[in-house]
């Protein structure tokens, strides 16, 4: 996994929005430009640093690897139509630093070339550069202790272990869930229907056992549809969780190692207890009774993508 910092004074709003990182394949002059040639470089489960107007805004992961693609209708401008572009899934922060305010530090632990800081300590003029660990960890710190509330000084938080929890065991897959695991906890449940409705079902990496793929995004959803009850025994959570949330775990009523589908009518919420009872006991009542709560989720998940949908005239 490497790491990027990248300037979108002018762009962020419109590339946050659509999810992506975009830069010309060559200047106004048809010359090629090193920081957006630094495009190139960006590959799947890389991490960047955005930078607006001297902030520190947000982080993202690539999605994938860079690859060629036309100006994105977002951006409005007279660039060469010919760019690189870079998916991505940004996580934006309630509160924000200032760069200016820690020249010296950045200068210490950035890289020492094609870095995003020049001597002075103020941003190079250009869009991508490279980042390192270091830097990455030393703003996510920062950024932790201007938070307002002990939620986001949380979530803040976790993202350092995006970092630490890096090890040969953790496949890219796994790498990804993590991600959007934290990215899932921000989002709106119009916005988490919305991401569901994106999920490529029956996605499995190998390794040495088979991971498969969990939408971050499918799971929250259900999870606040449940609204604090299991859907098999109906009875409230048996505790809150670091989040303050009613803790329920997910729970595929066909299993993916069976054939069923990481989609919003194979998944439930239920309690721990339950959870062990049917993968335990595995009783043929109990699978219609959790049939029945998926497809009651569904209905409602198909409520919302019609409001998300009317919502967006």
């Amino acid at each position: 996994m490497n790491y990027f910092f990248v300037f979108q004074n002018i762009t962020f709003e419109e590339e946050q929005k659509g999810g992506f990182l975009w830069a010309p394949q060559r200047g106004k002059a048809g010359q090629r430009v090193s920081h957006h040639e630094t495009m190139k470089c960006v590959k799947q489960g890389d991490i960047i640093i955005h930078s607006c107007d001297k902030k520190i805004v947000a982080i993202s992961r690539a999605k994938t690897d860079v690859y060629e693609a036309e100006i994105p209708r977002e951006l409005k401008n007279k660039w060469d139509s010919e760019g690189w572009r870079v998916d991505t899934e940004y996580i934006n922060f309630t509160e924000t630093i200032d760069t200016s305010n820690y020249k010296e530090d950045l200068l210490r632990i950035q890289p020492k070339t094609k870095a995003p800081f020049n001597r002075l300590g103020r941003g190079n003029m250009g869009y991508l550069f490279f980042a390192n660990q270091e830097l990455y960890e030393f703003i996510i710190t920062k950024i932790v202790k201007v938070q307002k509330t002990e939620d986001d000084m949380r979530k803040v938080k976790e993202l350092l272990y995006l970092t630490s929890q890096q090890s040969v065991d953790r496949n890219e897959l796994e790498e990804q869930m993590n991600f959007e695991g934290f990215k899932a906890k921000q989002l709106s449940q119009k916005q988490l229907a919305e991401h569901a409705m994106k999920v490529k079902p029956n996605r499995y990496q190998k390794s040495e056992t088979t991971v498969y793929y969990r939408s971050p995004y499918i799971k929250e959803l259900v999870k606040q549809f449940a609204e604090g009850k299991c859907q098999l025994c109906h009875k409230d959570a048996p505790f809150f969780d670091k989040d303050n949330k009613p803790y329920l775990e997910e729970h595929h009523v066909k299993r993916l190692a069976d054939g069923g589908t990481d989609t919003i009518d194979n998944v439930v919420a239920i309690c721990p207890n339950c959870h062990r009872k049917v993968h335990l006991l595995d009783l043929d009542e109990d699978k219609i009774r959790l049939l029945e709560s998926a497809k009651k989720n569904h209905k409602r998940y198909e409520r919302l993508l019609k409001y998300a949908e009317g919502t967006k005239g």
